[in-house]
């Protein structure tokens, strides 16, 4: 397989189609969040395979026609893993365009212990999100909602799935609630392709339980329908605390979708 220069991955755009992630493939080929896209050939491509620094792969194309499966297990083996590990990864999930993939699953990651888990999707719906329009009243005294600026970004991580703090402020999007100069919760963009903005919620432990996920939540959806962009949510099928908030936040929840987990 061959690794694409940067400037091409756009070529890969029309594989993603049947990828159920809808922010992560499109950010990468798209040039917004860093990655890395092989593919069987330079022109016309009909397989591909996206390398992402959160430990996230994706596998593109007709299992059909698949060519060189042995090709696509050393890629997938001597450079993604060993790239992820570089950055810290020690758990892989491994993203398949189609069902038939799992015919090769045992050729692809041969020797490891690959177990299917699932990842869970949401639509959105901005009609219903409206019941969150007076959010900003309950924010409690002396908290307040900050717009992730480039200290705050540093500070809560964008790094981990963002080349640069500036490509998050141009390209991304975040709230803090701080009580005082203490982060209490943050929502901001893990990925952001033209369409869309992957949101990522934390609230630290001390502060849990307050209802303030849902405030910075509902700051940072505001401000993404403000931007003309669709606010995603996603979450692994077992979470049902980030599935409850995201119902309350007019998300409803999609089919469970099937993708391969794996630790080295």
């Amino acid at each position: 397989m061959i690794e694409l220069a940067a400037a091409d991955f756009i070529r890969v755009l029309p594989l993603l189609t049947g990828i159920r992630q809808k922010v992560l493939p499109q950010a990468i080929c798209e040039g917004i969040n860093p990655g890395r896209v092989f593919v069987d050939r330079r022109e016309n491509p009909q397989l591909a395979l996206l390398w992402s620094p959160v430990g996230y792969y994706f596998l593109a194309g007709d299992p059909d026609r698949a060519g060189d499966v042995a090709e696509i297990c050393r890629v997938l083996t001597d450079i993604f893993i060993p790239a992820s590990q570089a950055t810290g990864e020690t758990g892989f999930i491994l993203i398949p365009s189609q069902p038939g993939w799992r015919e090769h699953l045992a050729a692809l990651l041969p020797g490891r212990e690959v177990i299917e888990i699932y990842r869970r999707p949401f639509t959105f719906d901005p009609v219903k999100f409206a019941v969150q329009a007076r959010w900003r009243e309950r924010i409690p005294q002396a908290f307040r909602i900050h717009p992730l600026n480039a200290a705050l970004a540093e500070q809560v991580g964008v790094l981990a799935s963002w080349a640069s703090v500036d490509d998050f402020l141009q390209n991304g999007l975040g709230f803090a609630l701080l009580d005082g100069n203490e982060i209490a919760s943050t929502c901001y963009s893990v990925f952001a392709s033209r369409t869309h903005l992957e949101i990522d919620v934390h609230t630290d432990e001390k502060y849990q339980k307050r209802g303030f996920a849902l405030l910075v939540a509902s700051a940072f959806i505001e401000a993404c329908l403000a931007r003309g962009l669709q606010p995603n949510w996603e979450c692994f099928w077992e979470n049902e605390a980030s599935t409850a908030l995201a119902n309350k936040l007019a998300f409803s929840a999609e089919p469970d979708y099937p993708v391969w987990f794996w630790e080295q």
